[in-house]
């Protein structure tokens, strides 16, 4: 087919394997491409490391690459699975891999990181300037340490030129299933996604999201500030209330809270109560306006708008796919 590159082969693909990737990620990606394999006649697979050399997971599991990096001279696809969930570990790579990918960006070789896998990419020097997604978990992370990246911490798929990124470690079977069709057309990758029994079309990892309530932080007054936030979540109260609690001018309170937390005051008491109605609708069978009430909105239409530009989905839609 032809790509924004020219004539796309797009038959060979390199699973980059590192010691801290998740090896559920490099299973999945083998798998997968093996059943397109299956289909369209095409992609041949190889797991590459920096050495060549086995990497052993577990005690039960060892993994034998077909190459080292040096070897991988030629590909059409490269997929980089989660890297690990230890962000000690995260832009600690070895210098050949980081060589490698450069080299293979160059040739305009297609890219993919998934998961903790992104920051490979980024550290390498992929990412500059380039839209990009990760793990909703490490998205405030990954921005400290790359803030000249585009970071869509919200989307579950990014593509930028020949750079291709995903959400969470799951969200490596839809980036699998997005090049496949990218590549080998909707009828391979919706054969795949059935056999699978993969729902496709997710766009968002917001209804994911786990809300932090962030007082890592050594603001004591800010701390005390979210304690009482805590407390009164479902009262109708304003943020000067919150401010005079604290004793500090709404300004000055506007300014410290957003640097301790890394969210405006308001932001923050909406993320708050937005949590608290999702552990709701997963647990309870209550009415939507009931739970509205509960977590302090009496206009349920402005709380069902509220939900859903934090979540990306409706509060019932929630509760259809959550509750238990």
């Amino acid at each position: 087919m032809i790509g924004q590159y020219g004539e796309v082969k797009m038959d060979k693909v390199s699973i980059l394997i590192l010691e801290q990737s998740v090896p559920t990620g490099i299973v999945s990606f083998v798998d997968i491409f093996k059943m397109a394999s299956a289909y369209s006649k095409r992609f041949k697979i190889e797991i590459v490391s920096v050495d060549g050399k086995p990497i052993r997971y577990s005690n039960y599991l060892e993994i034998t690459p077909d190459k080292s990096v040096e070897q991988a001279l030629y590909t059409d696809l490269i997929l980089i699975p989660s890297s690990g969930y230890s962000a000690k570990t995260f832009g600690s790579y070895p210098a050949p891999v980081m060589e490698w990918l450069k080299n293979q960006n160059g040739k305009k070789t297609c890219i993919a990181g998934c998961c903790t896998g992104v920051f490979v990419l980024a550290e390498a020097g992929l990412l500059k300037n380039k839209k990009a997604t990760t793990h909703w978990a490490y998205a405030n992370h990954f921005m400290k340490i790359y803030p000249d990246v585009d970071l869509f911490s919200d989307k579950i798929i990014t593509e930028d030129g020949n750079i291709f990124c995903s959400g969470g470690a799951t969200a490596g079977i839809d980036l699998c299933l997005y090049l496949i069709e990218k590549y080998c057309g909707k009828k391979t990758a919706t054969r795949c996604a059935k056999n699978l029994l993969i729902e496709r079309g997710r766009d968002t990892q917001k209804p994911f999201e786990i809300f932090k309530n962030c007082k890592k932080h050594q603001d004591f007054d800010i701390k005390k500030a979210q304690n009482w936030i805590e407390k009164y979540f479902n009262n109708n109260f304003q943020l000067d209330d919150v401010s005079s609690h604290v004793g500090m001018s709404i300004r000055n309170f506007k300014r410290r809270f957003k640097i301790a937390t890394g969210d405006p005051p308001l932001v923050y008491i909406q993320k708050l109560r937005v949590d608290i109605a999702k552990n709701l609708l997963e647990n309870r069978s209550s009415a939507i306006d009931e739970i509205a009430r509960k977590v302090g909105y009496d206009d349920v239409g402005f709380f069902r708008k509220l939900f859903t530009r934090h979540t990306g989905i409706s509060p019932s839609l929630y509760r259809q796919k959550f509750n238990s």
